[in-house]
């Protein structure tokens, strides 16, 4: 009976104290994305999850599923807006693809930013912060944190070098199933097809298009060097990876928790960010050694013959005069 009463007074008192002690269960957050293993989004979500275990001591921890194994990119939007998936990562303007997102159209636009350093100073304001508290009250989604840069997205062919939109007149350039990039392409005259991603390298083989939009890294990873001649450096959107979170799933975290996801959060943005711009010329060299010719094109062109887009989407896809006032940040 001593015996008993000794075990469950212990008991409590190791209770007691690990409550005070800030002690908490172990917690496992599933991070899904659409990317390849190789790809930045897997890489940068490693560094997430290394930060937080070292900020939890060990008490925290990710397991990231890639490749679309837990569905495609709506799929998985309606999986973290439901609380049955914990964290999405994806590039920043992809959240678009859930209509009460469609504000974050203008992240796609041409030239909305200069240069990193711009698309950092609007990341960091109170605009892009408004535009997520939209979005989170909506649909109960979090904001974690940005997750590092991603290269520009630009134009790269199978035989012709473009230096303004007369040259691409016509061709069939795979773009993805955006509409604002698609009424881009369609402003610089050429015929915007889709393919699917895992096509792409058939499609560019077979002349079925002939050529495609993305960021150097698609480019070598996808290993559309072996299939296309010329990367046009156009430039023409600027854009980071996001860390998404389900509401549901923040909320049921303790503050500490929370302070330990953003904190990581941060960590991981600042090593990504940091090895960003080595890791870019890493990737156009790699894109020279297999043959292709890099160009810098004329940027003036693009910049006139995309204007009218932003012009006639003002008002209408975000509030009158967004475009400008973040163009000039």
């Amino acid at each position: 009976m001593l015996r008993r009463l000794f075990l469950a007074t212990a008991s409590a008192a190791a209770l007691v104290f690990a409550a005070g002690s800030g002690w908490a269960a172990d917690v496992t957050l599933k991070i899904a994305h659409v990317a390849p293993p190789q790809a930045q989004f897997q890489i940068n979500s490693e560094i997430f999850g290394k930060h937080l275990r070292q900020l939890s001591g060990g008490t925290m921890d990710v397991d990231i599923v890639p490749g679309g194994a837990l569905g495609n990119l709506v799929q998985l939007w309606a999986q973290l807006k439901k609380g049955s998936l914990d964290m999405h990562v994806i590039d920043i303007g992809a959240i678009l693809a859930m209509k009460d997102a469609r504000l974050f159209f203008i992240v796609t636009m041409p030239y909305l930013f200069k240069d990193q350093a711009h698309l950092h100073r609007f990341l960091d304001s109170d605009v892009f912060a408004g535009m997520n508290a939209k979005v989170e009250k909506a649909t109960a989604i979090h904001f974690i944190s940005p997750l590092g840069d991603r290269p520009p997205r630009a134009l790269s062919t199978r035989k012709t070098k473009v230096m303004t939109p007369a040259d691409m007149k016509g061709m069939k350039i795979r773009t993805p199933l955006n509409p604002a990039i698609t009424e881009v392409f369609k402003a610089w005259g050429t015929s915007p097809t889709p393919v699917k991603g895992s096509e792409l390298y058939q499609s560019l083989q077979s002349g079925l298009v002939d050529g495609q939009e993305n960021g150097i890294d698609a480019v070598v990873q996808a290993g559309l060097t072996e299939v296309q001649k010329y990367f046009m450096k156009t430039n023409y959107i600027h854009s980071a990876i996001g860390l998404w979170m389900s509401g549901k799933r923040w909320n049921s975290l303790s503050a500490q928790q929370q302070g330990w996801v953003s904190a990581a959060a941060k960590a991981a943005n600042a090593d990504a960010r940091k090895s960003f711009p080595g890791d870019v010329k890493k990737m156009f060299a790699e894109a020279k050694a297999k043959g292709m010719t890099i160009v810098d094109p004329d940027i003036a062109a693009f910049k006139a013959a995309g204007r009218p887009i932003v012009e006639a989407w003002d008002g209408k896809r975000w509030p009158p005069g967004m475009y400008d006032k973040i163009n000039k940040m």
